[in-house]
């Protein structure tokens, strides 16, 4: 549109109905768009770059283009991904480890209180003597049970304690982070609805519109470059919904353990 702008300006100017400014200005606003797309096409080979690091790859390895990325409504609810994410979490789990640790050291704990015993037998042939049988019993008791076995009772107590207050304490916040960014997704994918189906399309016939005016001198060069600019700003902001809207998909996957974009489990 921008090219179609100064082509169009130039018509004008050679026919005297168009400032020569408004030349200057278009092509400013095209010399813009070239330098954005340098720095874009710049970001993308550094994230290419960063691609191929991962995948153990030469960084000058060539990545197949994307494909377009997918925006759809949630396939779980708020209440139902939280309670997925409780026993999938891979934090969640990591703390139930810890706490089933610390409770199995309790309970070994506790068995000090108790004596520890062995008892043993056996038959024994002496030859010319008559044979006989011999038993055994060991009985190791624990002197100091009062000091040391309580002691260490208490302490791995303590350690349970800790472990489930961890546990709980993650539960909540993990909660909280999915709510957080289950409303950015929603809120995302909402905006990249409404700009995919209302306000870009208006915001190109506006252009266009404009554009078909200004050939026949019915609004100024001024009018269509604003229109112009707003249908761009327009574009830079559904994708950085898009983005929104990806970014938080990623971290609910990372904190559910579900794959959300496919909607499998």
């Amino acid at each position: 549109m921008l090219q179609s702008l100064l082509s169009i300006t130039q018509v004008r100017y050679s026919a005297g109905k168009a400032a020569q400014q408004d030349i200057f200005k278009a092509q400013l606003q095209v010399s813009l768009i070239d330098t954005k797309l340098l720095q874009l096409d710049r970001e993308r080979h550094l994230r290419e770059a960063e691609i191929n690091s991962l995948l153990n790859l030469p960084s000058n390895t060539p990545l197949p283009k994307p494909g377009e990325p997918h925006v759809g409504p949630l396939p779980e609810t708020l209440a139902d991904l939280q309670a997925i994410a409780r026993e999938r979490s891979p934090m969640r789990l990591r703390d139930q480890k810890m706490t089933e640790r610390a409770q199995t050291a309790l309970n070994l704990a506790r068995k000090d209180y108790y004596p520890d015993y062995a008892v043993s037998g056996g038959y024994y042939n002496m030859g010319g003597l008559p044979p006989f049988y011999s038993f055994r019993a060991d009985i190791k008791i624990p002197l100091y049970f009062r000091t040391k076995q309580r002691a260490e009772v208490t302490e791995q107590s303590i350690a349970v304690s800790q472990a489930r207050h961890t546990y709980e304490a993650t539960g909540l916040a993990l909660d909280l982070r999915i709510a957080d960014d289950y409303g950015q997704a929603d809120t995302a994918y909402q905006l990249v609805e409404a700009y995919r189906a209302t306000i870009l399309p208006q915001a190109r016939l506006t252009v266009e519109s404009s554009l078909t005016s200004y050939q026949t001198g019915a609004v100024d060069f001024l009018s269509v470059l604003n229109n112009q600019t707003a249908a761009l700003d327009f574009e830079m902001e559904f994708h950085e919904q898009m983005l929104n809207y990806h970014l938080a998909i990623v971290r609910l996957e990372e904190a559910s353990g579900m794959d959300l974009l496919e909607g499998g489990h």
